[in-house]
């Protein structure tokens, strides 16, 4: 179990089950302010919240547009406290264990689709210190990135699988640079 989902399924399957824990559909990014106990000003920061289930299905939905892991929403379940959970399926990647993905990959990786590293003085949570990234173009904030959230093929390509994915519409950040456009998702047809 990770820290957002009870995780089902294996390679023979050919498909990882992720079920939401109950009542809670994972953590997102948003800004907030705090008052600066040295200053008396109030001070705008990132800070990870509990995401809504609309939040929780729209990073989905990032993953597998931007990212290419599909990522399929199977629907509600209850768990046996009879709180609603969400369930999701994604692929089993097969990695070689003595190989995994590192923090370093993750960087090459978040570099090679033009996102940039969040500077750590705009987070308060320090969990995702240095682990934050943010791409201009289309508004989309990433943090969680840690190695743990990727996996590297048997091919050697390194796979996002979890990644909490937030959108920031233009003009909405006081810290970010204002987004070029926000993303869309990509016309199916």
């Amino acid at each position: 179990m990770g820290g957002e989902h009870a995780i089902f399924g294996s390679e023979g399957l050919g498909k990882v089950v992720k079920h939401t824990l109950p009542g809670f559909y994972g953590r997102i990014m948003d800004e907030t302010k705090l008052l600066d106990p040295r200053t008396f000003q109030n001070k705008t920061r990132l800070m990870m919240r509990a995401a809504l289930p609309s939040e929780y299905l729209r990073r989905w939905a990032v993953m597998t547009d931007v990212f290419g892991m599909r990522t399929h929403y199977l629907g509600k379940v209850t768990g046996t406290d009879r709180d609603p959970q969400m369930a999701v399926e994604q692929p089993f990647i097969p990695e070689d264990e003595n190989l995994p993905a590192t923090l370093e990959d993750a960087e090459d990786f978040f570099t090679a689709h033009g996102f940039v590293r969040v500077d750590d003085a705009h987070i308060i949570n320090p969990e995702v210190h240095g682990v934050t990234w943010y791409r201009q173009r289309d508004g989309i904030l990433v943090t969680d990135a840690h190695a743990r959230n990727f996996r590297r093929d048997l091919d050697g390509v390194i796979i996002p699988v979890d990644l909490v994915i937030a959108l920031v519409p233009p003009g909405s950040s006081a810290l970010l640079p204002a987004a070029t456009r926000l993303w869309q998702p990509a016309d199916d047809e």
